[in-house]
């Protein structure tokens, strides 16, 4: 019953999520949040595909990012249900970390590996900057450019994207 009570009670510390930007840390500035609500609101519409990026102040208590993104993606039903076509980018800003969750209808191009590029290459040098909008806004539109890319759309609005070079692990 303890371990019932418990998973109740976890299921209800994370967020409900109502927009395609939710900045539940108020970490985002204007001039990201704007662009990158614009930008996710045209791929839904191009290729039915949905994001949702999220900021919170801890993923506690929960014992890790990848545990909470599961059950925030979970709670918020990004995508549709028969494709299972969503991604959650989440960042929890006193941790210091982010992930992209991905749905499995999108895993063939949004792998683990080029979401950890994404992370290492486009968001974490704005996010060591204290730039957490930017780093988002950046590592979105890269997710956001490899699923169009992979639908055959063009998105209007959109600045030519940097190409995610595989990072080199001696």
């Amino acid at each position: 019953l303890a371990v019932l009570m418990r998973g109740t009670a976890i299921a209800q510390d994370v967020p409900t999520l109502t927009q395609p930007v939710n900045d539940l840390a108020h970490v985002i500035d204007a001039d990201s949040a704007a662009p990158m609500d614009q930008r996710i609101r045209a791929l839904q519409a191009a290729t039915k595909d949905a994001i949702v990026v999220a900021t919170v102040d801890t993923f506690a208590p929960y014992a890790s990012i990848e545990e909470y993104a599961v059950h925030l993606f979970a709670r918020a039903g990004i995508g549709s249900r028969e494709k299972d076509n969503g991604i959650l980018i989440v960042l929890a800003v006193r941790e210091r970390r982010v992930r992209i969750e991905v749905g499995y209808g999108l895993e063939e191009w949004i792998t683990d590996g080029f979401a950890g590029d994404t992370i290492r290459q486009a968001m974490l040098p704005s996010f060591r900057n204290g730039q957490y909008g930017a780093g988002l806004l950046a590592g979105t539109t890269w997710v956001m450019h490899r699923i169009a890319e992979a639908r055959g759309v063009t998105l209007t609005g959109m600045p030519v994207a940097e190409p995610v070079r595989p990072q080199m692990h001696l």
